[in-house]
């Protein structure tokens, strides 16, 4: 059995060129046996950085925390810290992130979409570990409102599955519980908001890159994009070889090299073919 924590994360005003705002879900696939060790891990971590007992780890820590005083160099830590803890204990990460500035819909177009993807993925991950699972989101914001149509969308899916998955493996609908006592919803936090913010540019997230790469799933090629990280419209793919640093990308039963210098009559199909967004060009 494999719990499965969700949560998800959106940025705007992103450092790289020609992104609009960046909306995400995502999840870490934490085994059974795993679940008291990291707990107890992320314990000796708080101890060991002074962060106060309670208190709730977030990338974006709240007004007047302590992590919110404490600076960057205390929250780098402690993300690295959280990353390596999960990565020792076998925990694994799936991120479907999209780009509304290539394609931007309604942002309650996006939403069920994304989550259809990322359940696509979560069948997957089971299925390649022979697992079955249950799915653990953090309670999302707007009320009960919000989250009885998150839970309505969820249960079609447990229910009846995604497009080409069918719903096998999740053995129950999808439940939401507050984060701030589940450090494992904490982790998802830092995952989702941390690959968020790496695609996007920011130093933060682009430092945790090579961490978020190692935790992400990974299907038989051993390739995380396309699975474990899914970048959203097409235009965007190569920012995961200048991001994760991987060359290749799944593509349904095909595999996308990268960077794809796919051209028309001379101009870059792929918006990050030839340029990173940040100023690093190709040789």
């Amino acid at each position: 059995m494999r719990l499965i924590f969700i949560d998800d994360s959106k940025t705007r005003d992103c450092p790289r060129e020609h992104l609009g705002e960046l909306v995400s879900v995502g999840a870490v696939f934490v085994p059974d046996q795993a679940v008291k060790p990291f707990a107890e891990d992320l314990d000796r971590i708080r101890q060991d950085l002074g962060v106060p007992e309670g208190e709730e780890i977030k990338w974006k820590p709240s007004r007047g925390s302590f992590l919110y005083s404490a600076g960057g160099e205390v929250n780098g830590e402690l993300r690295k810290r959280m990353l390596e803890a999960a990565r020792d204990r076998g925990i694994t990460s799936a991120v479907v992130l999209w780009d509304r500035g290539h394609k931007n819909l309604p942002q309650e177009q996006i939403e069920p979409k994304i989550l259809e993807w990322l359940y696509q993925r979560i069948e997957m991950h089971l299925n390649d570990h022979d697992d079955v699972g249950m799915i653990i989101a953090d309670k999302p914001g707007g009320g009960p409102k919000q989250e009885s149509k998150w839970l309505a969308d969820s249960l079609r899916l447990t229910q009846e599955g995604a497009a080409y998955v069918p719903a096998e493996r999740v053995v129950l609908p999808m439940v939401t519980a507050p984060s701030d006592h589940i450090p494992h919803l904490q982790l998802a936090d830092i995952v989702v908001a941390g690959t968020t913010a790496a695609v996007a540019g920011r130093p933060a997230g682009l430092k945790l890159a090579p961490l978020l790469n190692e935790l992400a799933h990974k299907r038989s090629q051993g390739l995380a994009g396309g699975a474990g990280i899914v970048l959203w419209p097409k235009e965007i793919r190569d920012l995961h070889w200048w991001v994760f640093k991987e060359n290749h990308y799944i593509k349904g039963n095909g595999i996308l090299f990268l960077p794809t210098g796919v051209t028309k009559g001379g101009l870059n199909l792929w918006t990050y073919s030839c340029s990173d967004g940040l100023g690093k060009t190709l040789p």
